[in-house]
């Protein structure tokens, strides 16, 4: 894909200028339960990530950390860390092949599959009262593919892309309460290819800055090298975490 041109249309999209109130800092860690669904391709053949390769439910984590600042024109930045990644043997129902590997129906095959990601964000706040509304450039790099062992052969396809995305998040204060509700999506949609990544969630802010959050998360990640190297996958489902504003 043409990284520059996309990165390019996006920065065209942000305000000029920032403004905090003062410096604060934000730190936190999440559980997530993942489901996975889709199709991974590397070859003629398109395989189902759960009816073929039995993917199952999977708990991962991740860890944020988030600093604003009062300079004008300068973002602020948000740096997180994300953990997509699941290992499964079984016995797959159909043959295919992978990465030019032949993998004969009823082989016991293990996979590997890993789809972590970093995230850097810079972002401008653009309301900071009751309603919090902040956007911005994200720089997401992954590293890390599917591994498909079996059969005395392993087959490997690489994803480790490097991905600017548009940033949006909303934070609704309920007053005199400590409590929100909110949201945030980094997204990306570019010439066949599509990632939409978003949280929904209701959270609890203590008055010296201790928080726990919950809500749903979603990644949906649709992205081709050529025709016949392609992964459509769609991981959900509840997710919590705790975090500290100071």
């Amino acid at each position: 894909m043409k990284i520059a041109a996309i990165f390019g249309a996006i920065a065209l999209c942000l305000p000029a200028f920032a403004q905090a109130d003062t410096i604060g800092f934000e730190i936190g860690a999440s559980v997530w339960n993942q489901n996975y669904a889709g199709t991974v391709q590397s070859g003629p053949d398109s395989i189902n990530l759960e009816q073929t390769l039995g993917l199952q439910d999977e708990t991962d984590k991740s860890f944020y950390l988030l600093i604003e600042h009062p300079i004008p024109l300068i973002p602020n930045f948000l740096f997180a860390k994300t953990e997509i990644s699941v290992e499964e043997t079984g016995t797959i129902n159909v043959g295919f092949n992978f990465d030019g590997a032949e993998f004969t129906e009823d082989a016991l095959v293990t996979t590997d599959s890993d789809l972590s990601y970093t995230d850097l964000t810079l972002y401008y706040e653009l309301l900071d009262n009751w309603i919090n509304f902040d956007a911005g450039i994200t720089v997401r790099q992954f590293d890390g593919g599917i591994t498909l062992t079996g059969n005395g052969l392993t087959a490997r396809e690489k994803f480790d892309d490097i991905l600017p995305m548009l940033y949006l998040a909303a934070k609704f204060d309920l007053p005199l309460t400590g409590l929100y509700i909110g949201g945030d999506m980094n997204t990306l949609s570019y010439n066949g290819d599509a990632l939409v990544d978003y949280k929904l969630n209701i959270g609890y802010e203590t008055s010296f800055g201790l928080g726990l959050e919950a809500g749903w998360r979603s990644f949906d990640l649709d992205f081709a090298d050529s025709s016949d190297e392609k992964i459509d996958t769609a991981i959900d489902g509840g997710y919590a975490s705790i975090f500290y504003h100071f």
